[in-house]
């Protein structure tokens, strides 16, 4: 049981349509989203996200932004439910996945402009700020929308880890899990 009880179905219309265009058919909605569903505001503010449109990074880039930031805030929850949905279709290997959870990271995981990403996550997450180096870095790879994207992906899924970790939300059923990809 979440700490703060989901939104129970049926779902209100315009919630079951949100779920509806986020959802594959017939997969019932995340935890994730029914608990936020259970207050209006706090839905509606967290769909305003848009972030996984696909249009300033590649699907990969994307989720390895997003599978660091949650592995590195211990967001088991959303980690794994990223990785049972986009890994596959991103192109990350099951070394790729584990990778995303060794801290620091090991050198030579990742190309150039991927171990840009993963350093500047890493620098986020530890210090909330980029040194001269880490933008210069970034900026080596991508314009300055695309590094917009990342700082907002990167931001959005610390959020994202704060409200599954500090709601306690159950791991979903079909989601992968640290222990499967741990680091040896």
């Amino acid at each position: 049981m979440t700490r703060i009880p989901p939104l129970q179905a049926p779902y209100p219309d315009e919630v079951q349509e949100n779920f509806d265009q986020v959802m594959p058919p017939g997969v019932p909605p995340l935890v994730l989203f029914t608990t936020l569903a259970s207050s209006a505001r706090a839905w509606r503010k967290f769909r305003s996200g848009s972030l996984l449109d696909g249009r300033l990074l590649t699907l990969r880039e994307r989720e390895i932004v997003i599978n660091r930031a949650c592995a590195r805030a211990g967001c088991e929850y959303e980690w794994g439910v990223h990785v049972a949905a986009f890994a596959t279709a991103a192109k990350l290997n099951k070394a790729e996945i584990a990778a995303t959870l060794e801290h620091p990271a090991k050198p030579g995981r990742w190309s150039r402009k991927e171990d840009a990403l993963v350093s500047a996550i890493d620098a986020l997450h530890d210090r909330a700020t980029l040194s001269a180096a880490e933008f210069a870095d970034l900026q080596s790879h991508f314009d300055n929308d695309q590094i917009l994207e990342v700082l907002l992906l990167a931001g959005f899924y610390r959020t994202v880890a704060y409200i599954a970790n500090g709601l306690d939300l159950p791991l979903e059923p079909t989601a992968a899990r640290f222990a499967q990809y741990a680091p040896a």
